[in-house]
């Protein structure tokens, strides 16, 4: 009950209140705590979206400038070497799954031991230092320089891969191979079918910018595929998860069938005029049953050249044929 004061004689009469709120001592009610962590919940459930593809974003961003460095640094070595391309991987008489992807100990062997040194006009080897960065034999020179390569960040790794991480599946020898101490993982890799329809007819082994049919459209470097379960993937079925190619991973050399869909479900792209661009994955790979963008009416088979005509695998501008 109020408690009231007066005077007799006074025409006013003044009324006191107990302090109520006191006895609270500024604190705050559990339920008023829950109240607030249930906010503070539901904004960080509609901020993380934003900030996971914000970090995608940034990421993508950064592996389209590495594929520009590669860009940059193939241009300075056409320069130096008559207009010459660098190989994408090494040539015979290396065995054929040391061209696939080389080991430590290969890519040792052939620089120091041979003589003259094997290898050094392959593209990793042959133009790192025109955007300094080491070739990759100077990484094969012991363990802890291997290591040194696997932990740092360099524009042979793709930002997105490597926050990735890898795949346990994939690190079995037999399934993959992503071993770092075992072999250099490539982020990126160099288009191995660029003289695809020459070598039909055998006519030339040595790919020269002269003979290449358009600069802005041919494919150089491409984001190459780290883990065997990414999707989007297509395939022939001797291909699919987890057989054939889909379980060839982090190689130097590149065509569609191991093209990389990490960002986005699509990759980035750089071509022999020094542009790097992004590419859904959807429009640079065959899935097998829409057909060719070349007007041939034929259906590619799945994980091959969809014919683009912005996207040439041949240095003549015609669809690589399986």
């Amino acid at each position: 009950m109020p408690v009231t004061r007066g005077r007799q004689h006074g025409l006013m009469k003044v009324i006191f209140f107990p302090n109520h709120h006191a006895r609270r001592a500024g604190g705050f009610t559990l339920i008023e705590l829950l109240v607030v962590i249930a906010i503070i919940a539901i904004l960080a459930s509609m901020l993380l979206p934003a900030l996971s593809k914000a970090k995608a974003k940034a990421q993508q961003a950064a592996c389209l400038s590495n594929t520009k460095q590669w860009g940059l640094a193939n241009s300075m070595y056409l320069d130096d070497y008559n207009q010459k391309f660098p190989y994408p991987r090494y040539q015979s008489p290396v065995p054929s799954n040391e061209q696939d992807n080389p080991d430590w100990l290969a890519i040792y062997s052939y620089h120091y031991n041979a003589n003259p040194p094997v290898g050094d006009d392959v593209w990793f080897n042959a133009i790192p230092s025109y955007v300094s960065t080491k070739p990759m034999w100077q990484f094969a020179i012991n363990a802890s320089s291997a290591t040194t390569f696997s932990d740092m960040k360099s524009i042979y790794y793709c930002p997105t891969a490597s926050s990735q991480g890898i795949d346990a599946a994939d690190a079995s020898a037999a399934h993959g191979n992503m071993l770092p101490g075992a072999r250099p993982l490539f982020g990126y890799a160099m288009n191995s079918k660029s003289l695809n329809n020459e070598n039909i007819s055998a006519v030339v082994t040595i790919l020269r910018s002269q003979m290449v049919r358009n600069p802005s459209a041919f494919v150089l470097f491409s984001d190459v595929r780290n883990r065997s379960a990414e999707t989007p993937y297509y395939a022939a079925s001797a291909d699919q998860y987890p057989s054939g190619n889909s379980i060839v991973l982090a190689t130097p050399h590149c065509y569609s069938t191991r093209f990389s869909s990490r960002h986005n479900q699509g990759g980035n792209i750089t071509f022999s005029d020094g542009h790097s661009a992004y590419f859904k994955y959807r429009y640079v790979v065959a899935d097998g049953v829409e057909q060719a963008a070349d007007g041939s009416g034929a259906v590619p088979i799945a994980g091959h050249d969809l014919g683009q005509a912005d996207l040439n695998w041949d240095a003549n501008g015609q669809r690589v044929l399986p």
